[in-house]
């Protein structure tokens, strides 16, 4: 399958290529900065452009069948730090540019990365999880919240992730997943096998038009 990766630069972005390039996909890095993004490979391509700017995002979709969204919000050098949150809507601006031109390109499959405590994940804390979540982090989660409503009022076949806090630990392979899944502001998942499940249902069609959480 050919994909293209937003937030290919990012911890779960560059997992996930290469969890994709293992599965021998095609995959199409979008960086602002192909420098942080020292990865070669026959089926990887890497583009320069801005998830912030819809003709720089168009430009990059003719021919990809599947598009993943893993647009973050913290800087990764000092040329990030002005579109760090707050006040920089980097999620749902980025999405809405993707949706657009998966429109215009005819695009359908779609996975984006949001978070534990977005959506009715809220309500699947415990003791208050999605709460603190919100409370801590509260212009971030209200990006997702905006990136999330765009993605489930458009027409393609979305998957929307979920996983809980993020480690940078090895794959476990115990990851769980589920629409109504319990979580708890002690809930871990790893990129590894948060990158690894979204591969894994690229073809999925039972996880259309679902918001799935994740955790190990």
């Amino acid at each position: 399958m050919k994909l293209i990766v937003f937030g290919a630069t990012g911890a779960t972005g560059r997992l996930f290529i290469e969890s994709a390039l293992a599965a021998e996909h095609s995959v199409t890095a979008f960086v602002r900065d192909s420098k942080r993004l020292p990865m070669n490979h026959s089926s990887l391509r890497i583009v320069e452009g801005d998830a912030m700017d819809r003709a720089s995002v168009a430009s990059a979709l003719p021919g990809q069948e599947a598009v993943i969204c893993a647009l973050g919000t913290m800087p990764e050098g000092k040329s990030d730090l002005a579109r760090r949150q707050p006040g920089v809507p980097v999620c749902s601006v980025g999405t809405k540019n993707i949706l657009a031109a998966m429109d215009s390109y005819g695009c359908r499959r779609l996975l984006v990365e949001s978070s534990a405590s977005v959506g009715d994940s809220f309500s699947a804390g415990f003791l208050g999880a999605g709460f603190i979540v919100r409370l801590a982090l509260r212009q971030v989660m209200a990006d997702k919240e905006l990136q999330e409503a765009a993605t489930m009022a458009s027409v393609c076949d979305w998957t929307i992730l979920r996983p809980v806090k993020l480690t940078n630990a090895p794959a476990k392979g115990n990851l769980r997943a589920g629409i109504a899944l319990r979580w708890n502001i002690a809930s871990r998942a790893t990129r590894a096998d948060v990158a690894n499940y979204m591969v894994n249902i690229l073809a999925d069609r039972s996880t259309y038009r679902k918001a799935i959480t994740l955790k190990n």
